[in-house]
């Protein structure tokens, strides 16, 4: 079965080990072509899959180390489910269950953005989505790789809500094999200044376009990111971590100023 053979293969392959259909060939017309030994850029690609034409490339450039991650986890599960299956012990739509996202982190980065109308929300959304990968391997720099980063390409709206708006989050957890220090925390002001810088490059600015970054843990999730429309009980706890929204076009949120800084209370 082809579908068993892929989670079989892949829950195995070493990365960097490049994914090739063929050998690279280099015509020499001056294109670029996919080689880690000549291209320092290329030594960094974390999950290389190159493409067999003329110039190779690698097609999966954008993986980063929390994304290979997540994927090399749901290799192994989809490998499990695969000899499941095959000693008669689960059915073929196990293998297709929807990945339970917010089950699977206690911290998240929500990143909020609203326009005055549909037109520029789309806009700003295109642009700030698009920009989602770069937060992750900030994260990744600033904290030298202990904290990872998994975003969630689904976008939510919160129905209560009258403005245009679009809601994001990234899952964050702390990589595995570092011992758990208590009440860790990780200060990502600096990392969130220069996603700023990198978001305010943007040159169609209009009034009312704004967004924000703030954390929160499982418990404190709005009930709108769930299917069912309500929150799953969660056991009560005591104790509530800080949490401080800011706007990136230097006016003042609810979350708190400019000044506050965006540190993460860990939770594991």
């Amino acid at each position: 079965m082809l579908v068993t053979h892929f989670f079989k293969v892949y829950s195995q392959w070493r990365w960097p080990n490049p994914v090739m259909l063929c050998s690279i060939v280099d015509d020499k017309l001056g294109f670029l072509v996919w080689n880690p030994c000549k291209n320092q850029n290329d030594r960094t690609h974390q999950m290389p899959i190159i493409t067999p034409a003329y110039p190779s490339v690698n097609s999966s450039y954008n993986v980063s180390k929390s994304t290979l991650r997540v994927m090399n986890e749901q290799f192994q599960f989809g490998n499990k489910i695969c000899e499941e299956i095959d000693q008669n012990k689960a059915s073929w739509s196990a293998l297709f269950e929807p990945y339970q996202f917010f089950d699977s982190y206690k911290n998240f980065l929500k990143v909020s953005i609203v326009a005055n109308d549909a037109d520029d929300l789309r806009i700003l959304k295109g642009w700030v989505e698009s920009r989602l990968r770069l937060l992750t391997l900030l994260i990744e720099w600033d904290t030298n790789g202990m904290l990872q980063c998994h975003p969630n390409p689904t976008e939510y709206i919160d129905s209560s809500k009258q403005r245009p708006h679009r809601f994001f989050f990234l899952g964050l957890r702390r990589k595995e094999g570092f011992k758990v220090e208590e009440e860790q925390q990780f200060d990502l002001q600096e990392t969130i200044e220069e996603f700023k810088d990198r978001v305010n490059v943007f040159r169609s600015w209009r009034p009312g376009m704004d967004f924000f970054i703030s954390h929160v843990l499982r418990k404190q999730l709005p009930s709108f990111v769930f299917p069912e429309g309500y929150r799953k009980p969660q056991p009560s706890q005591q104790t509530t971590p800080q949490i401080f929204e800011k706007g990136f076009n230097g006016k003042k949120c609810s979350g708190g100023s400019l000044e506050r800084k965006l540190k993460i209370k860990m939770v594991f």
